[in-house]
């Protein structure tokens, strides 16, 4: 990743991130990610030192500058969201990578993933779905689906590329539906660019941009004290969580966190989430 000729806001950016989820900063590592040598990386060491002079300490045994409390206070529980801390997150894994830990892995890796990716995109339908939605255009998409397994052809309309759990969909209007719907890039054979306009964009999906609450509370048959470890682990100690979500992006959400919709019908410990607000959520679920 060579971010040379990132802007001084954006590599601060980048830099707080390394400091932050590796507790320290040195060169050799800012040169590894992002493909500069040992004077440049030093200036931007130097930056972010001179930026934020407390929140980090010189450690000559490491020879690595070390994150001080001073750089963690605003992930205290009264200042930062677990929303806050797990986009933060997200970021810095997206920055590093994360590599699948086989038993044939070697090195000195911190943080595996513990299952491989099998649903990486095709990077030249990435980037062609990428390419039309930056330019507003439509594109000539052979897809396949379950509902209509052999390969078929069809106009859409994209707008968005979205990561749902571990599979990328792009948000389109489909032209022969006359809806917008999803469609998971892994099904995707064929893209081909196509000249015309798009006539619907993500401002006509009322889907995409409508704002559903979705509660989160510990499965009411866990026991009190099994509730209480599962208060801790996902929602920072409190008794449920609130999440903000795309109307169109619920069910995926629903699927990631594996929660339950219907108590009576999905137990725990298969579930050990469940939402609270279903019946305002359920409308929004898959139907097809």
């Amino acid at each position: 990743m060579d971010q040379r000729n990132d802007s001084p806001q954006q590599r601060l950016s980048l830099l707080e991130l390394l400091l932050i989820w590796e507790g320290r900063i040195y060169r050799s590592r800012v040169c590894e990610l992002f493909g500069i040598g040992l004077p440049r990386s030093s200036q931007w060491i130097k930056e972010i030192r001179d930026l934020n002079p407390t929140w980090m300490q010189w450690d000559s045994k490491s020879r690595s500058y070390n994150a001080t409390a001073d750089c963690y206070k605003r992930f205290a529980k009264s200042k930062a969201s677990q929303a806050e801390i797990s986009e933060s997150l997200s970021k810095y894994l997206s920055m590093v990578g994360l590599p699948y830990a086989s038993a044939m892995n070697e090195g000195e890796g911190v943080m595996w993933s513990a299952v491989p990716s099998i649903t990486a995109p095709s990077p030249r339908i990435f980037s062609c779905l990428g390419t039309a939605i930056r330019q507003s255009k439509a594109v000539d998409i052979e897809y396949m689906s379950l509902s209509e397994p052999a390969p078929h052809r069809r106009v859409i309309y994209p707008h968005s590329l979205v990561l749902a759990g571990r599979r990328w969909h792009v948000r389109a209007y489909s032209e022969p539906h006359q809806e917008f719907r999803d469609y998971a890039l892994g099904r995707i054979i064929e893209v081909k660019p196509l000249a015309q306009i798009s006539n619907r964009n993500r401002y006509d999906d009322l889907a995409w941009n409508t704002k559903v609450t979705v509660r989160l509370v510990a499965h009411p048959e866990l026991s009190p004290e099994q509730a209480r470890v599962i208060q801790a682990e996902y929602f920072r100690g409190t008794a449920s969580r609130v999440e903000t979500c795309r109307a169109a992006l619920v069910p995926y959400f629903i699927q990631d966190v594996r929660a339950a919709m219907d108590t009576q019908t999905q137990h725990a410990p298969d579930y050990l989430i469940a939402v609270e607000n279903a019946r305002e959520v359920s409308k929004w679920l898959f139907n097809r």
